[in-house]
């Protein structure tokens, strides 16, 4: 390729579509000041602390050993992504449902299709909001909320037998900032082909594209299991729409791994999705190439 999909035209649809469907930078913003709010609300409360850790790991210890502090250091940093990030898959899942669809109903396509812009573009444009911008706006929430988070939780237990929670890690920070990025990237190549079937539902339905998006798997997994005694079809979904989050799990004692991650990347899974979502997307945009506005 001569010249690099990001230039200035692609980015200007990458605008538009941000600035057409603001609920993708205000819902996670949303969340992210909600817990913001939260903690600051939480740290004028007086009153003690129950902490459950379980097993072996009491409060005495979590006190005073720094291995244990710097595990909850982590989990803390962490675990405060996934709200915002729950949130910002809901949003994206209705996003990628409605980008080319809306365009039908209200047969703006005509309008863009006036432009001299290719429908791979806007195709791709909506793709890259959906698995890259908007992942990487939630992560740079993440950072700030975790950082504002810590900094209520320090002032809280300062001058207190819990100060030890209070310390900065800032080698785990890192380590936990450049995990979460790995395993967004890999979480949006996991999801590959669940967008690229979302955004070929979003071109084809006339109506009810989510119905359309969900119905066929519906139907196949009640005939298997009628038909044959078995779950295959169910299975098969529950590890595609639940295997990247599986790789934002903690380890078993409460610490955070890059561990998951070469096993991820090797898995044939990954890549046959890759490949049937490269797929699903390149029929989109044959799809979206030979829509008017009927």
């Amino acid at each position: 390729m001569s010249r690099s999909i990001l230039d200035r035209p692609f980015m200007v649809l990458v605008r538009r579509e941000l600035w057409e469907h603001r609920s993708l930078v205000w819902a996670p913003l949303v969340m992210a000041s909600a817990i913001i709010l939260l903690s600051l609300i939480s740290s004028t409360i007086q009153g003690g602390v129950d902490i459950q850790m379980g097993g072996d790991r009491s409060l005495p210890g979590l006190l005073t050993d720094p291995e244990k502090q710097r595990a909850l250091f982590s989990k803390l940093i962490a675990g405060l992504m996934v709200p915002q990030l729950l949130v910002g898959l809901a949003v994206v899942l209705f996003y990628l449902l409605d980008g080319l669809f809306t365009e039908r109903r209200d047969r703006s396509i005509l309008f863009w299709k006036s432009l001299p812009v290719s429908d791979a573009k806007t195709v791709l444009s909506k793709l890259f909001v959906a698995m890259v911008a908007v992942p990487l706006w939630i992560w740079a929430l993440s950072l700030i909320v975790g950082l504002v988070v810590f900094g209520v939780l320090a002032a809280k237990v300062s001058g207190t037998p819990a100060a030890g929670l209070g310390v900065w890690h800032g080698g785990d920070w890192l380590a936990v900032q450049a995990s979460l990025l790995v395993k967004l990237a890999i979480a949006a190549l996991w999801y590959l082909p669940v967008a690229g079937w979302l955004l070929l539902v979003s071109s084809l339905a006339k109506r009810a594209p989510f119905v359309w998006a969900t119905l066929p798997f519906i139907v196949a997994s009640i005939a298997e299991r009628v038909v044959l005694g078995s779950n295959a079809v169910a299975a098969f979904l529950a590890g595609r729409l639940l295997g990247g989050v599986s790789g934002f799990s903690m380890t078993t004692d409460g610490g955070y791994s890059w561990s998951p991650m070469p096993e991820v990347l090797t898995s044939p899974e990954l890549w046959l999705g890759v490949a049937a979502g490269a797929a699903l997307i390149h029929a989109a945009i044959r799809v979206r190439r030979r829509s008017d506005d009927s």
